[in-house]
């Protein structure tokens, strides 16, 4: 067995001692991307259930039953081979794709769905995603390519909640205790039904996959597909350059230093994140709305979209960012320095507060981002509210916005095609420990709306409601809507018929990885 010190090996390194290790038969291709790199990344956290991110990686392993197309704009089937809700919304019957194996063999049905999502609801699993099935009452499975699923009420988001919920094998994980499973170490050594499977982790270099070929789409043209480590971003953009790793995510200040290159292309597009000033709702100093009337038309937003961005970032008056969503008739809070200020003096501000300065916690460390929070630290400053910048990781800032012990954040928001994935981030029945209202927001009109958007199951109707969602959002400010910016990738140039979008978390859109190739 090969063995390496803890030290990020060269991937030239790597390669030429696993293949001196094997006697070679042939020029394998084999694909590196730096998949973790970047807000949408999960580095070296392997159970899907309890993520947050990560989706582009787990999904080369793992399979869903529903995924969207690239543009994020058409739900089509993948484990799912197609799903229908009854006249009255109170079941959903799921038909599944035939044929599909896990890769140790055993055949994939309806078994394996109704135990990932039983665990998915159960408490002890701690999963991201159970408030998203909360409609769901019972589960049955008339045969192995059918699941009937009992519905509280109609729930037409189900089908968006299932381009996450990746499915795990009943006949392995059936005996094991959820509580236990949450953090085994089976999930660094999983069976799935993906186009790659398990090969290898080397902790902190990189986890191997190896081509599934028994795939029910057909044998990855790779042979081998890497999900290498760094400890930053920058790293990650060096290796792309020296045609290390064929992908990466890159922030803006990677992309304006290496234009003009010539071993890798550029992919950009609109995040789907909003990002946002977050306070704590429950905080008695954010209680007045002119207080977070003043913040928000304090902050210039056009100018940092167009001198910090470069233009590569849109601005957002409400929580939801798809413009069929976003009413004309919505307040623009333009940049208004002195009532900003006239209204902290009628909201009493000086008396709440006592000129104690704030932190702004925020996991953002990329000098754009570091940019952005000066930015904002110089135009609070100007009405009189004293910013005090704090960068930590993503693990920690959620170890602390979890207990509740934060002022204020400048984070992100995945919007997503379908904005019942808010719900779970704004409705007052999710607040921390019981989900993920981290901002503690409680506005009863708004978790009206989000629970009927969920029971609507007519398009246009279902788009009024959330147009609604949107003006309380303006009107109520439970987050400070900012703006949504533009994410890129680096795609080397000997890729072949690779597809990645920016999008929320990662993932949950069909890159047909089998398809991928090398020069």
């Amino acid at each position: 067995m090969l063995k390496f010190d803890k030290k990020i090996l060269p991937l030239a390194a790597l390669l030429a001692l696993m293949a001196a290790s094997t006697p070679t038969l042939a020029v394998e291709k084999t694909f590196v991307g730096a998949f973790d790199v970047g807000p949408s990344g999960n580095a070296q956290k392997f159970n899907p259930l309890t993520a947050s991110a990560g989706f582009s990686f787990y999904n080369k392993y793992f399979s869903t039953l529903t995924l969207y197309d690239v543009g994020l704009q058409k739900i089509s089937g993948d484990l799912a081979d197609s799903w229908v809700f009854s006249l009255d919304g109170k079941s959903l019957t799921i038909h599944l794709r035939k044929g599909v194996k896990w890769h140790d063999g055993a055949p994939f049905t309806s078994k394996d769905v109704k135990f990932t999502l039983n665990l998915v609801k159960n408490p002890d699993s701690a999963s991201s995603f159970a408030a998203r099935l909360n409609n769901v009452t019972d589960i049955q499975t008339p045969n192995d390519t059918t699941v009937v699923l009992s519905l509280s009420s109609l729930d037409a988001s189900l089908p968006d909640a299932f381009t996450s919920i990746m499915m795990i094998p009943e006949h392995l994980l059936g005996k094991i205790p959820a509580k236990e499973l949450r953090n085994s170490d089976w999930w660094k050594q999983p069976v799935g039904t993906g186009p790659f499977k398990w090969s290898k982790y080397l902790p902190d270099q990189y986890v191997e996959l190896d081509a599934n070929k028994s795939f029910y789409r057909g044998r990855p043209k790779l042979d081998k597909l890497i999900n290498r480590y760094f400890k930053d971003g920058s790293s990650a953009s060096i290796a792309l350059q020296a045609g290390e790793i064929q992908h990466t995510y890159l922030t803006l200040d990677q992309v304006k230093e290496s234009q003009g290159n010539k071993v890798f292309d550029v992919v950009s597009g609109p995040s789907n994140v909003l990002n946002y000033i977050g306070l704590n709702n429950s905080d008695p100093r954010f209680k007045d709305i002119r207080v977070r009337q003043a913040i928000l038309m304090a902050i210039d937003r056009t100018s940092i979209v167009k001198y910090v961005y470069n233009s590569q970032a849109t601005v957002n008056n409400c929580v939801l960012s798809l413009p069929k969503y976003v009413p004309a008739d919505l307040n623009k809070y333009a940049t208004n320095v002195p009532k900003a200020k006239q209204l902290l003096a009628d909201a009493g501000w000086d008396k709440l507060n006592r000129g104690a300065p704030i932190e702004l916690l925020t996991y953002y460390g990329d000098q754009v981002s570091r940019d952005v929070v000066s930015s904002l630290q110089s135009m609070l400053a100007v009405i009189g509210i004293s910013i005090k910048p704090r960068f930590v990781d993503a693990p920690t800032f959620s170890q602390i916005v979890d207990a509740g012990n934060f002022t204020m954040v400048f984070a992100g928001g995945g919007n997503g095609p379908d904005p019942s994935v808010l719900t779970p981030l704004m409705d007052s029945a999710y607040v921390p420990p019981k989900g993920v209202n981290r901002m503690r927001v409680n506005l009863p009109e708004l978790d009206a709306l989000f629970k009927a958007g969920q029971k609507e199951a007519d398009e246009t109707k279902r788009t009024e409601i959330y147009k609604d969602v949107c003006r309380v959002t303006n009107a109520k400010l439970p987050w400070i809507p900012l703006w949504m910016s533009n994410r890129f990738g680096g795609v080397a140039k000997s890729a072949q018929n690779v597809i990645w979008t920016p999008a929320p978390s990662g993932g949950r859109y069909q890159d047909f990885p089998e398809n991928w190739n090398l020069r």
